[in-house]
């Protein structure tokens, strides 16, 4: 009944979380439902997911809301959601001191890299890291396709 159980290589262990439990599923020829039940009995979070611990939340609201993403290796999307949700204001001052002011530095880093790694870099979005680069006319950078054409905008927003 069903398929065959599946034997876990210490690789498929270590890749549990890292993707959607669908994606890992088709890879290795077995059911999401499957994988989540073994992610779930490790105790191993969602792909996207964050598991926010008290002291996280007792952080939000106190500084700025890019800061504490890159703190936490997170999306700053994932701050500002969270923290809207329990009703916390932004910290004071933050509308402005959030606006990102593009230096040199930050500009050097278009197109070096995908805008996904290049947002992760500097606690931006997808989309501001595409609208930024597109607007000066530089190239979309991946892995090994430095110099290729612009890719096309991010569907979302981060």
């Amino acid at each position: 009944m069903g398929r065959p159980s599946i034997e876990w290589t210490p690789d498929m262990l270590a890749l549990l979380g890292t993707d959607k439990d669908a994606a890992l599923a088709e890879r290795w020829g077995t059911s999401a439902k499957t994988v989540s039940l073994k992610r779930n009995a490790l105790g191993i979070a969602a792909f996207g997911h964050v598991l926010w611990t008290d002291v996280m939340l007792a952080l939000l609201g106190t500084a700025v809301d890019a800061e504490l993403a890159a703190q936490w290796g997170i999306s700053k999307a994932s701050v500002v959601a969270k923290r809207q949700e329990l009703g916390i204001a932004p910290v004071a001052g933050a509308a402005s001191s959030q606006r990102f002011e593009w230096t040199d530095e930050a500009v050097a880093l278009l197109g070096t890299a995908s805008d996904a790694r290049v947002a992760a870099q500097l606690g931006l979005s997808r989309l501001t890291v595409y609208n930024a680069r597109v607007a000066r006319g530089i190239a979309a950078g991946a892995a090994g396709a430095a110099g290729r054409a612009p890719a096309s905008p991010p569907s979302e927003a981060g």
